[in-house]
């Protein structure tokens, strides 16, 4: 299998681009550690989640500001703390279920009995935003409200997620593929080369990473189309639904995936957009998150 894939991806060199090199059992090592590796991996990556976390921060209200600033310290921002549910995961794995949702790709409603039941791993990450809710502003201590805030940040990015939506696959962890993508940071005389990895990385970061050199110019892109990003999404204030309409995004991703397994500038040029458009509801759902959170001081919330 690991083979098929490099050859395939080893074909998509044009004659314009000369002969590519590469090692073919390097690639097919690499595949093979992709899938003795797989499980559910980090949503977006740093640059995805700094983009949420900024794109958030420049839509608080007041009141939201002067408390993300009390709570996380003068200076810190939304998109410095937006790893850190991430970073404690392996110390703390009662969180590790709260970064997703397994919801079969057959499915169009959300049962959490069935797709977020309680686990010494966790539930699933819409029940823990229902938490948060509560938790931003009523939690007993600053450092569980610090905690509220940075887990916030991280999982209203990771529901939007494409695939970190889907049961089928550990997410897509377990489906291989070989990227051969120039993007807009491989132009000129530079030659894409074929790259192991699955298709939940492909929607974490390799998306992300072949459309700029740095995280701000994500930013950029997301504001100049946040319009219409947010025209037909769900105005629901519910994590459930933006579980279910994220969902809905996963499965028609999951559908384009090439049956060779090889994405491609295609592949890339349609899923581009998309994420972008993820990044951007994330962003503004989080601001509203937080804006709702911070907008009162009455305990517990309702």
């Amino acid at each position: 299998m690991f083979a098929t894939l490099i050859t395939r991806a080893y074909s998509f060199a044009s004659p314009a681009q000369g002969t590519l090199s590469f090692d073919c059992k390097a690639l097919a090592a690499g595949l093979a550690a992709t899938w003795l590796l797989a499980g559910h991996a980090h949503a977006w990556g740093p640059e995805g989640h700094s983009v949420v976390g900024e794109v958030a921060q420049r839509r608080l209200t007041p009141a939201a500001r002067a408390a993300v600033t009390r709570i996380l310290g003068e200076g810190v921002s939304l998109a410095s703390v937006s790893m850190w549910a991430d970073d404690v995961r392996p110390s703390r794995p009662e969180t590790y279920n709260w970064h997703f949702v397994n919801i079969p790709l057959e499915d169009s409603r959300y049962d959490q009995d069935v797709h977020c039941a309680p686990s010494p791993k966790g539930d699933c990450v819409v029940a823990e935003l229902e938490r948060l809710r509560n938790e931003l502003r009523c939690a007993p201590t600053d450092t569980a409200k610090n905690e509220a805030l940075r887990f916030t940040v991280h999982f209203v990015a990771d529901v939007h997620q494409p695939l970190h939506t889907v049961r089928e696959k550990q997410g897509g962890n377990q489906v291989l593929v070989a990227t051969y993508i120039a993007g807009a940071t491989c132009t000129g005389r530079c030659t894409p080369k074929p790259t192991a990895t699955n298709l939940h990385a492909v929607w974490d970061t390799t998306i992300l990473h072949k459309a700029a050199w740095d995280w701000g110019a994500l930013v950029d892109a997301v504001e100049k189309n946040l319009p219409n990003y947010l025209q037909g999404a769900s105005s629901s204030s519910e994590p459930k639904e933006w579980a279910l309409e994220t969902h809905r995004v996963a499965q028609s991703v999951w559908a384009a995936t090439p049956s060779n397994g090889v994405i491609d500038e295609d592949y890339y040029r349609m899923a581009l957009p998309i994420a972008l458009q993820q990044l951007g509801r994330a962003g503004v759902r989080l601001a509203t998150f937080l804006n709702d959170a911070y907008g009162s001081s009455t305990c517990p919330v309702r």
